[in-house]
């Protein structure tokens, strides 16, 4: 899979589709220490990596994700649009950023009956989230 524009048979774009220019210039990471600079260096190098990953949505198949994506200074805004149950590459930053959204369900939250409320918080299902491609 390659970071180009993915076609469905009935013409849906996804992937990423779309990238902007940043009006923000490269700062060089220069407000920082030079400890501080080296970890951001390090870590933007890391979230930088492209990987390959599988798109999944837990309210099924139907479902699609469009997200921009800038994470560093200088760099171009990335539109992407997912759909679920395909593989593509894309940054570690992104995966990243869609895998860390959480939701909580609040204690003493009841079912869609009324009943059996929740004796403390919970984490649910992901929306979103990617996992590694196994091939």
């Amino acid at each position: 899979m390659s970071t180009l524009i993915q076609v469905t048979a009935s013409g849906e774009e996804h992937g990423l589709i779309k990238r902007l220019a940043n009006s923000v210039p490269f700062d060089d990471f220069k407000h920082m220490s030079p400890t501080t600079k080296a970890k951001a260096e390090k870590l933007k190098k890391e979230e930088s990596k492209m990987v390959k990953a599988k798109y999944l949505n837990s309210r099924g198949r139907h479902e699609r994700l469009t997200k921009p994506y800038c994470r560093w200074s200088g760099d171009n805004i990335q539109i992407w649009h997912f759909i679920p149950g395909h593989v593509y590459e894309v940054p570690m930053g992104l995966i990243n950023e869609v895998n860390a959204v959480k939701t909580v369900i609040r204690e003493g939250k009841c079912d869609e009956n009324g009943d059996n409320p929740l004796a403390k918080d919970e984490i649910d299902e992901p929306l979103h989230q990617f996992v590694a491609a196994n091939f």
